[in-house]
């Protein structure tokens, strides 16, 4: 894969993820398949981590540790960062009210 079409293929894992369209088990498969053409046991061990971590984690069957998904991560040239997404808080009433229309 051409460089260019290697940060294009980044860019785009990047930018689903930012937009919550693809899951972080979404994301892996697609460094894994899209980035390297890779086997699951290829990639397992590329990575450190067992087969079955892989495929739960892209299957979404788990919840790994944050050294896992760095692990994961790290071979797309990407590292997991937090990001404070602030929501408004409904009141009470207005929680009563959303409820009573959506019945």
């Amino acid at each position: 894969m051409s460089q260019l079409n290697h940060t294009d293929v980044i860019q785009d894992i990047t930018d689903k993820l930012n937009r919550a369209e693809i899951t972080l088990g979404q994301a892996v498969h697609a460094i894994r398949t899209r980035l390297y053409q890779l086997t699951q046991a290829d990639y397992a061990r590329l990575c450190k981590v067992s087969e079955k971590t892989l495929r739960e984690v892209e299957k979404g069957n788990t919840d790994p540790r944050l050294s896992i998904v760095e692990r994961l991560l790290r071979p797309g040239g990407m590292a997991l960062a937090a990001r404070v997404i602030t929501n408004r808080v409904q009141t009470m009433s207005e929680r009563v009210q959303a409820n009573s229309q959506n019945s």
